[in-house]
């Protein structure tokens, strides 16, 4: 799986597509979209107040039934708060939850089950196409912590955090250069 460095450069350049700019004018949105690009990762928390960080990870949040019900709830919260669009709301959340489905089914997984279950709730299989490295954060279901954390903290991470850069950074460019004499859409 990517590093939360990955997964949020992701939702930056999915909010440079949407502001068409690499600035972005809202930060708290900025903030929002690297939350939401995280947010399937939220399954370590109940592992982690159990002492196992693994013990969830990889399960049904990495799925498109998880991804469609939380980008639902986003849109609708944000609706509420800007008057957004609902619809246009929703395509992006569901752009930003799904960027890290899609990334996390190309890295490589070295745990049982491998893979994501990304079709969850119509297929309980998990997949994966190992094209990415993986973020090591120990193999282990009953890691420690100060294992997990010895994991996270390791040289082969910060060599997978650089990778992640050289082949985020271009895509981001790539759409403010689309968009440079195009006005903003509505944030």
């Amino acid at each position: 799986m990517p590093s939360p460095v990955g997964h949020s450069l992701a939702g930056w350049v999915i909010a440079s597509f949407r502001s068409r700019s690499l600035k972005p004018v809202n930060l708290k949105r900025i903030g929002l979209y690297a939350f939401i690009a995280n947010a399937p990762d939220l399954d370590f928390i109940p592992g982690a107040m159990m002492g196992q960080p693994n013990l969830y990870h990889h399960g049904i949040s990495h799925s498109i039934g998880a991804g469609l019900l939380f980008a639902g709830a986003a849109a609708f919260v944000i609706k509420l708060q800007s008057g957004g669009r609902l619809l246009r709301e929703f395509g992006y959340m569901l752009a930003l939850y799904g960027s890290h489905l899609v990334l996390d089914l190309l890295s490589m997984d070295g745990r049982p089950p491998f893979g994501i279950p990304i079709l969850w709730p119509f297929s309980g299989h998990y997949f994966m196409i190992p094209i990415l490295p993986p973020v090591k954060h120990s193999v282990l279901d009953h890691a420690t912590m100060a294992q997990f954390l010895a994991d996270v903290f390791s040289l082969h991470n910060l060599y997978v955090i650089g990778l992640e850069i050289a082949l985020t950074v271009p895509f981001a460019l790539i759409a403010a250069w689309c968009f440079r004499k195009t006005p903003a859409v509505n944030r």
